[in-house]
Order: C-alpha cells, then sequence, then structure tokens
C-alpha cells in the first residue's frame, strides 16, 4: 500500500476538515460555526483524496495538563477523522503519526486523546491513562450528604464567574490529569452569562471576591411524571464541608428532579461521600489515552515524589517517534526526575506501557502482567515501583 502525503492544512480547508467531522461525528451544521472557531489550520495535518477533498484529517489542541503539581504541556488529539470511503488504506495512522514531530518541536512532551478504537491508538503509542464515566445518580443516593458545621451557601451571578475561573485555577495543581481551562473553554463550560446554568458559590470570608467552591448544573429533560433532571456542569471545593454543602444543594430537588447526570473517574470522590451507589448509575465508559512525545522532557516536566530516590535503566520501544527509541536511564530526586541517554535496558517497556506508568495510570507490575513490560531483575521492577505512587490521573473536560 503507497504511504499517503500528509500535509499541513491551510485556511483553504476548513470547510474539508468540517466536512471529515461532520461525516465522522454526526455533527449538526448548527454547531459549524463554534467548531470552526476553535479549529487552527497550523496545527492540523490532512491528506487529499483523488479529487482534491480533504479525506482524512487530525487536529490538535495545546492545553497544560496538571502532574505532580506542575503543568505539562500536552497536545490535544480533537479530532481524528477519515471519510468513510477513504478507510482502511492507513490514512488515519498517516495523520496521526505525522503530528508526533510537530508536538516535540513546539515543546507539547505528552500527547492525548479520547480513543475510539483502544487498540489502534495504543498501536501509535499511545495506552490508557484514565476514565471518564458518565453515571446517572439517583438522587436519593446522594440525599443525606451535609456538612458538619453551617456553611453559607448562596446563588452565584455573572459577577461570580471570574471567581469560579480562580477557585479552578487553584484547586488543579493538586488534581493530577485536570487541564488549565482556556477563557474559551470557560465561555462554553459556563457562560459568562450564566445561560441556561444554575450557580451556587461559598465566599471566602477571608478573602474578598474570593470563592471556597462552586456548584454549577443544568435542568435537562426528565421521564415522565418528573419535571426535569440536573446535569452536573461541576461541583469543585477542596474543604469537605464546603463540598458537602454544595452536593447537597445540587441534590435538594429530588422530588421534582429524580437524577443527577454526573461526569468523573472511576474512582470519583462522590464515591466517599454517598449514602450508596446503585448499581446501574453507570451510563457510559471512555478510557482516556496518553503518550510521552518527548520522553526527557516529560520526565523533567512533570512533578515527582519528594520522598521518591532511585536510577533504573530502562530499553523503550517506540516505533512512531525514533528519538524516544532505545535505552535510557532515569533518576529521581528531590522532587525532580531527569532521562539520560545510557544504561543496560535491564527494563524493556514500550512507550505506551511507560507512557501510563508516568501518569500514575499503571504499576510496573500491572504492566508486566499485561505485557507492556519486561525484566529478570526484581529489584529494579521495585524501584521503579518505588519512584512514583499509583493514582489514577483524574480528566473531567472532554476535548
Amino acid at each position: 500500500m503507497a504511504h499517503p502525503t500528509v500535509r499541513r492544512a491551510t485556511p483553504a480547508d476548513t470547510d474539508g476538515i468540517w466536512e471529515v467531522f461532520r461525516t465522522c461525528f454526526g455533527a449538526s451544521p448548527a454547531e459549524r460555526d463554534a467548531w470552526v472557531a476553535q479549529l487552527d489550520p497550523d496545527r492540523a495535518k490532512v491528506i487529499d483524496g483523488p479529487h482534491g477533498e480533504v479525506a482524512a484529517m487530525t487536529h490538535v489542541r495545546p492545553f497544560d495538563q496538571w502532574f505532580g503539581g506542575r503543568p505539562v504541556r500536552l497536545g490535544g488529539y480533537s479530532p481524528v477523522g477519515v471519510l468513510p470511503h477513504h478507510r482502511n488504506r492507513g490514512w488515519g495512522r498517516a495523520v496521526c503519526e505525522a503530528q508526533l514531530p510537530d508536538l516535540r518541536d513546539r515543546g507539547e512532551v505528552i500527547a492525548g486523546l479520547f480513543p475510539a478504537s483502544l487498540a489502534f491508538y495504543r498501536s501509535l503509542g499511545f495506552e490508557c491513562a484514565g476514565s471518564y464515566v458518565h453515571r446517572r445518580f439517583p438522587v436519593g443516593d446522594l440525599a443525606s450528604i451535609r456538612p458538619s458545621r453551617p456553611v453559607a451557601v448562596r446563588r452565584g451571578t455573572p459577577d461570580d464567574v471570574s471567581g469560579v475561573h480562580r477557585c479552578h485555577a487553584a484547586a488543579v495543581p493538586g488534581r493530577d490529569g485536570a487541564v488549565s481551562r482556556s477563557d474559551r473553554w470557560w465561555s462554553h463550560l459556563l457562560p459568562p452569562d450564566l445561560d441556561g446554568v444554575e450557580l451556587y458559590v461559598v465566599d471566602d470570608p477571608a478573602e474578598p471576591a474570593q470563592l471556597l467552591g462552586y456548584a454549577a448544573y443544568r435542568h435537562r429533560r426528565a421521564r415522565p411524571p418528573f419535571d426535569y433532571a440536573i446535569a452536573v456542569i461541576e461541583v469543585l471545593a477542596e474543604d469537605p464541608d464546603v463540598l458537602r454543602a454544595l452536593w447537597q444543594v445540587v441534590a435538594s430537588s429530588g422530588t421534582q428532579a429524580p437524577e443527577l447526570d454526573v461526569v468523573g473517574p472511576a474512582e470519583d470522590d462522590l464515591f466517599l461521600l454517598a449514602d450508596q451507589a446503585s448499581p446501574d448509575v453507570v451510563r457510559s465508559e471512555i478510557r482516556w489515552m496518553l503518550r510521552l512525545v518527548d520522553l526527557p522532557g516529560a520526565v523533567a516536566a512533570r512533578g515527582w515524589p519528594a520522598s521518591a530516590r532511585g536510577r533504573v535503566e530502562l530499553a523503550v520501544h517506540d516505533r512512531q517517534a525514533p528519538w524516544n527509541d532505545g535505552r535510557w536511564v532515569l533518576e529521581v530526586e528531590d522532587g525532580s526526575a531527569r532521562a539520560t541517554r545510557g544504561g543496560d535496558g535491564r527494563i524493556e517497556v514500550t512507550v505506551g506501557g511507560l507512557s501510563s506508568w508516568w501518569a500514575g495510570y499503571a504499576t510496573p507490575a500491572r504492566l508486566a502482567r499485561t505485557g507492556s513490560l519486561r525484566t529478570t531483575d526484581p529489584t529494579a521492577l521495585r524501584t521503579l515501583d518505588e519512584l512514583l505512587t499509583a493514582a489514577a490521573p483524574v480528566l473531567p473536560d472532554f476535548y
């Protein structure tokens, strides 16, 4: 099969890129303007079909994703698409691989995506790093959530939107996997005029105009005879009583709204608050995936446990990014790490397996059991395990 010609998109490709997206993902014409506004042709790759049409494309969005208390530059694949009559020719693979050198050149040391196919993206060096779960909670599961002390919750106004942004920005460094949100992202999630959004906030008594937490949700249609259901946008607070008080408000409409739609990770904090978890609450679950684009850059960028100290010698297999392939020495000390060329490669690992471990999703033992990692040296495996605490990252923003 001839290797297709992949090129960087230009503004003239906008209509063609939209048509691929519309066809592949079922978008409606009404969505076009908003979607195109987020498209940067310079960050898109395309393949032309035989009649000059855009037949395959991928687009990468820039984010900062937090790991170990530090922001790491992420290229988020969004979307990847091939017109149906051009599929099964390797064109999707080609446009995905063509992004990797550009990501590296821009300093985006990791790449992420929400996959339609685990196997396809795993073959490109991505691996699971977390979950994105849509649950539908019966309000009764959350009915007894309440704070242990009085907390003053008030109705939010458009004047509070900037405070919500600051509250989120202050929280994300402590939440591995979270991404920093741009103004455009916020305007979609939480419109400045709060059109269609119910917002409740808790003021910080020590700092005027600052918030200790917020809860935002929308009403959606419910099954008869109920009036409506609630689609939670976000409930966020670091103080447990503030968090409980906000959830109490959200769950207070049970006589009219029987269900709460909530998006979160597999092990959501909500399970530590709820009375019970009905067995049928999960509506859908997607495993999001991650890939190290620049191995030494990614190692240096994230934060590491302050108590971790050690050295391991890796042999990394990365067919798509040859600059990562080969032997590396990983050294961790005092909350930082570096990867340099060399060593004896006593731990063999795929770039996907290394990416999953780097993110905190999979332990070395788990990777060994599933074939992404191999070693005959149990001491080296134990050292690798001690360098990073396994705690699945949380990414609530679907890009």
